[in-house]
């Protein structure tokens, strides 16, 4: 084996006897060689297939035999292919899995504060759920019904949310004693039996059970539609459809709480 000079042409036995050349006599390395070996080519498509079909990259998989052009590229492949956190040194069962894990808290703090109580979330999915449940105590005013007008407000062209013509506001139920069925208490609309009436009543006055407001905005792909602004923004930071990124979903968030630019991912 021997390297080469890429000015001169000369020849060396070892790597560090050419580095030694190039240096003294102010030469150049060739500039289409292999990041492993000595090998060079006329062309940089021709040394990238040779080190695609060696698999002659520059940084090495921690986990495999694989290589990599960029120590990114090392990263990419060992949370998508190996679903493992390196941090964390855990390896998870799916690739599902490892996303949830790396967009909890554990990675991404919680730097999305809610407007009127400062309360912080990891991410929009958290604060919005807080909001729409009525449960920021410095904004009890604040509900499911207050989100989606104030959503709709910032998307005319109706991206997420649904342009709702008999649009009225949330129901608003109250289980009576005609929902015990005797071994528990009965929802009317979907039969599910609760071990309470409070229970009954959290689930009736849910999202569950109201109107669609939202829809995933990848319509053509997907389509699937939501009761809940949560809802819509925990699909779409799952990423399950592909349409667009967490940190995009948590930036057009931003832009909806407190900017008054409209809805965009």
């Amino acid at each position: 084996m021997s390297w080469t000079c890429g000015t001169c042409y000369r020849e060396f036995v070892s790597y560090r006897s050419r580095e030694q050349h190039i240096n003294a006599v102010n030469h150049n390395y060739p500039t289409h060689e292999c990041d492993r070996c000595c090998r060079f080519f006329g062309s940089r498509s021709a040394v990238i297939q040779h080190m695609n079909d060696c698999n002659h990259w520059r940084y090495d998989c921690p986990m495999c035999d694989e290589t990599w052009p960029t120590m990114e590229q090392v990263k990419e492949h060992v949370i998508n292919y190996h679903r493992h956190c390196t941090p964390c040194n855990r390896t998870f069962a799916n690739s599902n899995a490892i996303k949830m894990h790396l967009n909890s808290r554990i990675h991404r703090g919680t730097d999305i504060q809610c407007p009127f109580c400062k309360q912080c979330y990891t991410s929009a999915t958290g604060l919005s759920h807080h909001l729409e449940t009525g449960s920021c105590p410095q904004a009890p005013f604040i509900d499911r019904d207050a989100i989606y007008k104030l959503v709709r407000s910032k998307d005319p062209s109706g991206i997420i949310s649904k342009n709702l013509i008999d649009w009225k506001p949330s129901s608003r139920y109250e289980a009576t004693d005609r929902a015990w069925n005797g071994a528990g208490w009965e929802c009317y609309f979907c039969h599910r039996a609760f071990n309470t009436r409070h229970g009954l009543n959290h689930h009736l006055n849910s999202p569950v059970h109201q109107q669609n407001l939202y829809h995933c905005p990848n319509r053509a792909g997907c389509g699937r539609e939501f009761t809940s602004f949560a809802g819509v923004m925990n699909h779409l930071e799952s990423e399950s459809c592909g349409f667009t990124r967490f940190e995009k979903v948590q930036n057009g968030f931003r832009n909806i709480i407190s900017g008054d630019r409209l809805i965009g991912f």
